[in-house]
């Protein structure tokens, strides 16, 4: 484990960022591909198949219908891979979020042990000083007498 645990927690904090940021885009992507199919729809749904006697009208009308289904088809495909993309990205969100909460209470403890250190290397000082003082007192006493 490495000593510099300042170090190993702004590692995993720019680690949890850049999976926030991942989670992010893939949800923008994915959302993105849904506009995109439900304009196909729209679209769909706005070609008026034409009146009688326009036969070549009906193949382009049916062309292009065909056309919007096989894009729409095409794009559930990318929609999935996106939701699955999506899926993996929170997952790693996850996982970076609690090695990055792990380090940050790394952190803490090594802080809390080095304070209790140099309260007991304080106090320490602070008793052979008062053991000092203690004795140079009592030693002018004794020649007072």
């Amino acid at each position: 484990m490495p000593k510099n645990y300042r170090a190993l927690t702004k590692l995993r904090k720019q680690q949890f960022e850049r999976a926030e940021q991942a989670l992010a885009s893939a949800n923008s992507q994915r959302q993105h591909l849904e506009a995109e199919k439900e304009r196909l729809r729209s679209d769909a749904r706005e070609l008026e198949i034409p009146g009688s006697g326009f036969g070549r009208e009906l193949g382009l009308v049916v062309n292009q219908r065909s056309a919007i289904k096989s894009a729409i088809e095409a794009l559930d495909y990318r929609i999935q891979a996106a939701a699955e993309l999506c899926t993996r990205r929170q997952e790693e969100l996850m996982a970076a979020h609690i090695a990055y909460e792990q380090a940050k209470s790394i952190e803490a403890q090594i802080m809390q042990k080095r304070l209790a250190k140099a309260k007991r290397l304080e106090q320490g000082s602070l008793d052979e000083i008062a053991s000092q003082r203690f004795w140079r007192d009592a030693h002018t006493e004794d020649e007072s007498f």
